[in-house]
C-alpha cells in the first residue's frame, strides 16, 4: 500500500510536470508565432514608411531644383537690368508734380502736370533691390507653401 501511494504520488507529480512543459512549449510556440507575425507586418510598415520618405525627398529635391532654377533666372534678370542701368541704355525715372514747390524747369510737362526726374543708377539700384528681396522671400514662401502641401498630401495617402 505505502508503494502503491508513493507511485501514485510519482505519477501525479510527473503528470503535473509534464502539463506544465507541455503547456510551457505550446506557450512559447504560440508567442513565437504571433512575434514572427508582429516582425512581419512591422516589416511591410517600415518597407513602407521608407518608400514614402524616398517619394517625398524626391519631390522635396523636384522642389529645390525649381526654385533653384527660378532663383538663377531671377538674378540673370535683375543682373541684366542693372547692366543697362550702368550703361546708360536703360533709365528710371520717378513722376514729380509742378505744384508740390518743385521747379523742374526745361523738362516736358504731361497733360496731369507732371514731369518725370531721372534717377542716377545707384538710387535706381537700391530701388530694385527692394523689388528683388521681396520677390526672393515669395519665391521662398511659395517653396515653403508647395513642400508643406507635398508632405501634407502624402500623410493623408498614409492614413
Amino acid at each position: 500500500m505505502k508503494r502503491t501511494i508513493m507511485m501514485t504520488a510519482i505519477a501525479l507529480m510527473t503528470g503535473v510536470l509534464a502539463g506544465y512543459w507541455f503547456c510551457h512549449a505550446r506557450w512559447e510556440a504560440d508567442t513565437e508565432r504571433m512575434n514572427a507575425s508582429r516582425a512581419r507586418e512591422e516589416s511591410e510598415r517600415l518597407k513602407k514608411v521608407l518608400e514614402d520618405n524616398r517619394n517625398l525627398q524626391e519631390i522635396v529635391r523636384g522642389l529645390q531644383a525649381k526654385m533653384k532654377k527660378e532663383n538663377d533666372h531671377a538674378k540673370r534678370e535683375y543682373d541684366a537690368l542693372l547692366a543697362r542701368l550702368h550703361r546708360g541704355t536703360a533709365r528710371m525715372s520717378v513722376p514729380v508734380r509742378k505744384d508740390g514747390g518743385l521747379s523742374c524747369t526745361g523738362r516736358a510737362d504731361d497733360d496731369a502736370g507732371q514731369t518725370r526726374a531721372e534717377l542716377d543708377p545707384e538710387t535706381a539700384e537700391r530701388i530694385l533691390s527692394v523689388g528683388r528681396d521681396g520677390d526672393e522671400a515669395i519665391r521662398e514662401l511659395n517653396q515653403c507653401i508647395d513642400q508643406y502641401r507635398a508632405v501634407e498630401k502624402a500623410c493623408k495617402q498614409t492614413a
